[in-house]
């Protein structure tokens, strides 16, 4: 399936500050990087589950947030980008 995951870390604290690093580079391991928190690529789902696992070991439900967008496939993902593109791997449709 094809994801794009976005997240929200609070970084008021230096726990937060770790945890923006720790979600950067788990997120990293399995997706594109895109945008500053935007990720996306094609995964399987027990990758996506394993993905989501090793997050929410990470995060404070409390304060962080993570949004995961999924689709069958990247047929129904129109991209349009304003401004700088930064880390773009691949057009879409």
């Amino acid at each position: 399936m094809y994801v794009i995951l976005v997240y929200d870390i609070s970084t008021e604290t230096p726990a937060g500050q770790s945890r923006l690093g720790s979600v950067f580079k788990t997120c990293k391991r399995y997706l594109f990087h895109t945008q500053k928190s935007v990720f996306e690529g094609e995964l399987t789902d027990a990758t996506l589950r394993r993905l989501q696992n090793e997050l929410m070991r990470i995060i404070d439900n409390d304060k962080d947030g993570v949004v995961i967008f999924k689709s069958s496939t990247t047929k129904w993902v129109d991209r349009t980008t304003l401004g700088v593109a930064s880390n773009l791997f691949d057009p879409l449709l």
